[in-house]
């Protein structure tokens, strides 16, 4: 198997890229934001709905720096306030990238445990709460009303970050999980195994 990403590797890369992002913006910046709580809640039911468009990416397109290229495709996208978004979704794909090639991008539960740690891009947004909390509840009230902010300042202590951390790793777990349970056929035909 040739290790370097071709430009029909690059194409898939932008196809799926462009359907995670979408699912991904939907989730986060039309259906959840309606009710603080479930703003909240974006790292796990993202990380849920997402894991078979990651599987079936990581399967498509098994190359070194894919999963990287995918990172930083949503680091853009969520960085529209902040840098934060991208400076994480870059930590966050390079170790899924390692965790991906242990061995060797030929094990679906590897493939699984590096989205566990992918998804911690969901929170994109969510990493403003830890170094400028202020900052992102003024983007609240400008976005979605001083109401609004004045709930999720209520709803985010400072612990709330553990909560978000939690949800972004179990939704992961989940979404590899579904996604590899989904797409076992797809990847015995690849070669793949569980």
């Amino acid at each position: 198997m040739k290790t370097k990403l071709t430009t029909k590797d690059l194409i898939a890369a932008g196809a799926f890229g462009a359907i995670y992002l979408v699912v991904l913006t939907v989730l986060a910046s039309v259906v959840l934001p309606i009710v603080p709580v479930l703003f909240l809640a974006t790292p796990l039911i993202a990380g849920i709905v997402l894991g078979t468009v990651y599987m079936l990416y990581a399967a498509k397109v098994p190359k070194k720096g894919a999963i990287l290229i995918l990172a930083v495709l949503v680091g853009l996208i969520t960085s529209m306030s902040t840098y934060y978004p991208l400076l994480f979704s870059v930590i966050w794909g390079i170790l899924a990238e390692v965790i991906a090639s242990r061995k060797e991008r030929r094990s679906a539960g590897m493939l699984a445990a590096s989205y566990v740690v992918f998804n911690m891009t969901s929170m994109g947004s969510f990493y403003a709460i830890i170094v400028a909390k202020e900052a992102f509840l003024e983007n609240c009230a400008t976005y979605y009303g001083a109401d609004y902010a004045a709930a999720f300042d209520a709803l985010t202590p400072d612990w709330i970050v553990a909560v978000l951390i939690a949800f972004a790793l179990i939704g992961g777990l989940l979404g590899g999980l579904l996604g590899k349970r989904i797409l076992k056929k797809h990847f015995e035909k690849a070669g793949i195994t569980a």
